[in-house]
């Protein structure tokens, strides 16, 4: 099966013989490749809505029925059994939606299983809500798909300071290692937050999110100017 360019960065990251749990599975599409092609020995495939749920079945049936998926109507987690799988991917929802699915199962604090998140929206209120859970982002990916740039992350139990800056929106792996396409998705943050502080200064409100929005925008615009795009800002959140 084919993927597009969004679910298949989301597939890079799962470890051939992971035990996958794939909440929102919408058609079914990345539980077919894992098994398929992926080196996955099994998947639960799990969505809120009977439709998607059948949609992801009959994906399954065309490719020979896939013995080694289990597709359960639930909401986010609450059918799936912490034993039975070692990672869990959230992929095509908002922040705050991903969040609280990541709540209401708190055996993911023990430590026993990754996360694979690819956030619609909300980025910086994921992170805030992640660090502030007692989770930490261990690296961040970016694909592009029709015009239009997604980002993932790959989180584990941990605790660490919340994100400030524009590290709330660009975790300090991903500078350090950089990526062809992190200029881009720089430049896309900087557009966007510009807008979002032009806004508010033209109605004169939020000054604290003011400061916060020049905050992050001076961090991306300093960062495109670093070779390496490993000058992370000292200070909370900052250096490691």
């Amino acid at each position: 099966m084919q993927l597009s360019p969004r679910l298949a960065a989301v597939a890079r990251l799962i470890l051939p013989g992971s035990r996958v749990a794939d909440v929102g599975t919408d058609h079914g599409h990345l539980p077919v490749w894992l098994i398929t092609e992926g080196g996955c020995p099994f998947v639960v495939a799990t969505d809120v809505a009977p439709g998607p749920l059948d949609a992801a079945r009959r994906s399954a049936a065309r490719a020979g029925g896939l013995s080694g998926v289990e597709f359960r109507l639930a909401d986010g987690l609450g059918a799936v059994s912490p034993d039975e799988v070692d990672t869990v991917v959230i992929a095509g929802m908002g922040g705050e939606t991903t969040l609280g699915i990541i709540e209401r199962a708190p055996w993911l604090k023990l430590g026993a299983h990754r996360m694979i998140l690819q956030p619609q929206s909300k980025v910086p209120e994921l992170l805030d809500g992640l660090a502030a859970a007692g989770y930490r982002v261990d690296d961040q990916h970016l694909a592009a798909e029709t015009g239009r740039m997604y980002t993932m992350f790959e989180v584990t139990a941990g605790v660490v300071e919340p994100p400030v800056g524009g590290l709330r929106y660009v975790n300090r792996a991903l500078l350090e290692r950089g990526d062809p396409l992190l200029g881009a998705y720089l430049d896309m943050l900087t557009a966007r937050l510009g807008r979002m502080l032009r806004g508010l200064e033209q109605a004169g409100t939020e000054p604290e999110r003011r400061a916060e929005l020049a905050r992050a925008i001076a961090d991306f615009e300093r960062w495109q100017k670093i070779p390496l795009l490993g000058g992370v800002p000292e200070g909370r959140g900052g250096r490691p």
